[in-house]
Formats: structure tokens, C-alpha cells, sequence
């Protein structure tokens, strides 16, 4: 059997697919990887939602307040998460007040009020030795708790926990009994905390009750303010992102000093109703009028299909008419000016019958029109006076006077 060029053609391409394959096969590994899924629903919203559910869990009560408009019940917690908290003035004092009547505040460094006495300070170099946490690297979260910020990368490092309340009970333990100093004082257990403290520390300047320490200092502390007191972190470790690396969940609910039956407040927004919203709450009948008001001037203004009533029919009006309206006008609005246009009338008359009647005087004037008229000369005069305030029924009267002369005057 003779093979053509095409089959040889196919069978060398076939071939070579095949090597490619096992080229492929051989030089590759498969493996499994989980990938986690991204939040969905409240979890998405809620940058405390997993610590939520495990205070929750804990026996205590959470409120989520969707801003600071009120302060929590003196004896609660309250988790400040929100970067826009003190955009009111009265916010600072109103907090500071709380604090002091026995609440306890918890809050973020970049976000504490000015009145606590902690300042964040930094080291020249970071401490060596810090790995990052078994999850890859996460970028620190918006103050929103929506989308990200340029990367803060997260490294997880050993801390201790120290409590100035549990020294002075070791401390009294020993004075009271003959047990050696070091048999009583234990030293406090190793946590990993994983942050993005980097070379950064915290100072007080009131005593230290309570604190996470690491390598170069503070990272978490609690001092009294009042009655009540305030603890701050380097960076805010119990969001969804970071309280599941380490042992962030337990140092966060430790910093809390929680209770069976604490109230927790979170507070992580400012959220407001929007603008037509509120001004519905605030104002309804204001707006519902001033809506109808607008929609009746659009009405008015609007374009039409129509006019807003049939037309006239046309016609035409006499001369006779059209005199009679307009003296009629005048008389209503002007009796003044009817007068003089009436005393015009009977001038022009005049000068075709009376010689130089410019040159004469009123009086004069009023003597010769009236020899030729036979019309009381008097009358005439005063009827031509423009300088008297006349009422109306005077009035018709003179500018009857005055026209019968005019018209004698005609030929």
C-alpha cells in the first residue's frame, strides 16, 4: 500500500501534537489550592462582623449604632472604628464626659481623642524577626470598610500581655506568705499579634493599667481617664481581615476586659439620611406644599395644545366707537388731558374765524367765539380755564360747552 502526501503530512502533525501533550504532562504539576472566597452581605459591610458573632458568643450584648450621635450607657464599651466621629465640635467633650462618668473607649491610635493621654511615637529601625501571618499578605481596609488602601503589609510577632492589677495581687501574695518572689510571680504567657504596628509605639502619660507589649514597647495599653477608662492600639487588629491570624481574636477580647452580660458598642460609620430624606422627616407639610406650588406653576407656564379660551370673533368698529371708547377711557383715567384735547379742537376752530386769535388773551378769545356762536362769554371763559381742578360731572359738562362751540365755529 503506497502512502500519498497527505496522509504522511497528517500522521507527522499527529505526532507531534501528541509529543507536545506528553511534553506537557510531564513537565507540569497539578495541585489543589483553596482560595478564599470574598465576604457577601453584612460581612461585607461590617468590618466587626466576626467579632461581632464571637462576643456574641462570649455572652455580652453588641449595638451597632450607625453613628455617634448618643453616647452608650456609662458602664458599656464602646469600639470606635469611625474616622469621621468628631466631625461635630461637641463630639470631643461629649466623649471625654462619658469616659469619665465610668465608660470604657477603645479605639484606634490615629483615632483617639485628644484629650487621652497616649501619644504614638516611632523608633528609628524595626525590630527584626517578624513573619508575616500564615494567610498571605492582606492590605489594610478602608475607614469604610469597603475597598482598600494602599498596602500595610501585616506581620505577626510575639507580645505579652501586662496588668499593673495582677502585679500588686502577686505582690500582696508575697508579703502575706514566705513563698519565694520567683515561685509567685510567673512570668505572662506569649501571644502572637499580628499588626502593622511596623517601628511604632505607644507613650502614656498616666499610669498603665493594662497593655500589649512587644519588641519595642506598647502596642496596645489602658489608662484611666476619670472613672472610666481608655484603651488604644497601634492599629485596629479585630477587623474581619486580621482577627483570625494569630491571636488577635483573644488579645482583642482581653483588651475589652469582657464580662457575661457587657454591653459592646461599635461604632465604625457616620452615617447620615440623605438630603431629601431628612427633609421629608424634618419638614413634610413644607415640602408637599411647595411641590404643589411648583406643579401648579409648571401648569401655568407649560405648553398647550389650545388657548386658554376661544377666540374672539373679529369685527370691525366704527370711527364713531372707537372715540366714544377712547373719551370714555380718558375720562375714566385722565379727565385732565381729555380737556386740553377737547380745548385744542376748539382753537383750531377759532383761528379759521377769528382774526389773530393767537395774539388775544383767554378772556378776549372767549368774547369773540363767543359773539359768533351765541354762547354766554363767561361760561366760555371759564370752560377754556385749564388751570381749575374740575369733578367729574363738571367736567362733562365743559367739554359739552366746548364742543357745541367748536362745531358752530365748522362752516
Amino acid at each position: 500500500m503506497k502512502l500519498g502526501r497527505e496522509t504522511l503530512i497528517n500522521t507527522v502533525a499527529m505526532l507531534a501534537v501528541a509529543a507536545c501533550a506528553a511534553w506537557v504532562v510531564h513537565r507540569t504539576e497539578w495541585v489543589d489550592e483553596t482560595v478564599n472566597s470574598p465576604a457577601t452581605g453584612e460581612a461585607a459591610r461590617d468590618m466587626h462582623y466576626a467579632i461581632k458573632k464571637i462576643v456574641q458568643r462570649l455572652g455580652a450584648t453588641v449595638v451597632s449604632p450607625h453613628n455617634l450621635d448618643r453616647m452608650p450607657p456609662a458602664s458599656a464599651t464602646l469600639v470606635l472604628g469611625s474616622w469621621d466621629w468628631d466631625i461635630f465640635p461637641e463630639r470631643q467633650p461629649a466623649l471625654k464626659k462619658w469616659v469619665e462618668s465610668g465608660g470604657h473607649l477603645w479605639t484606634a491610635a490615629t483615632k483617639r481623642p485628644t484629650w487621652v493621654p497616649v501619644e504614638e511615637s516611632f523608633v528609628p529601625t524595626a525590630p527584626t524577626g517578624r513573619k508575616p501571618p500564615a494567610a498571605p499578605f492582606r492590605a489594610s481596609p478602608s475607614p469604610s470598610g469597603g475597598s482598600f488602601l494602599p498596602p500595610r503589609l501585616t506581620f505577626c510577632h510575639s507580645v505579652v500581655e501586662h496588668s499593673s492589677i495582677d502585679a500588686l495581687d502577686a505582690f500582696s501574695a508575697v508579703n502575706s506568705a514566705d513563698t519565694p518572689l520567683l515561685d509567685t510571680i510567673a512570668p505572662p504567657p506569649k501571644r502572637q499579634l499580628c499588626s502593622a504596628a511596623g517601628n511604632r509605639l505607644l507613650k502614656a502619660y498616666a499610669p498603665v493599667h493594662w497593655s500589649i507589649d512587644g519588641d519595642l514597647g506598647h502596642e496596645v495599653l489602658q489608662v484611666a481617664v476619670g472613672h472610666g477608662s481608655v484603651t488604644v492600639a497601634l492599629d485596629a487588629f479585630s477587623s474581619n481581615e486580621r482577627v483570625f491570624d494569630g491571636d488577635n481574636a483573644a488579645l482583642f477580647i482581653d483588651s475589652l476586659h469582657l464580662q457575661p452580660g457587657s454591653t459592646l458598642w461599635f461604632v465604625d460609620t457616620e452615617e447620615r439620611l440623605p438630603l431629601l430624606a431628612q427633609m421629608w422627616k424634618s419638614g413634610a407639610p413644607a415640602m408637599l406644599l411647595a411641590g404643589l406650588l411648583l406643579a401648579g406653576l409648571l401648569w401655568r407656564t407649560g405648553t398647550r395644545f389650545g388657548p386658554l379660551a376661544a377666540p374672539p370673533v373679529p369685527a370691525r368698529r366704527s370711527v364713531t366707537e372707537q372715540i366714544r371708547g377712547t373719551a370714555q377711557f380718558l375720562l375714566r383715567n385722565d379727565g385732565t388731558a381729555l380737556h386740553r384735547a377737547e380745548l385744542r379742537a376748539l382753537e383750531a376752530a377759532a383761528r379759521r374765524r377769528v382774526q389773530g386769535h393767537d395774539r388775544l388773551d383767554r378772556r378776549t378769545r372767549a368774547e369773540a367765539i363767543a359773539k359768533i356762536t351765541a354762547i354766554d362769554a363767561d361760561a366760555l371763559a371759564r370752560a377754556m380755564d385749564t388751570s381749575l381742578r374740575r369733578p367729574r360731572r363738571d367736567l362733562l359738562a365743559t367739554l359739552a360747552l366746548l364742543e357745541a362751540a367748536a362745531r358752530r365755529l365748522s362752516p
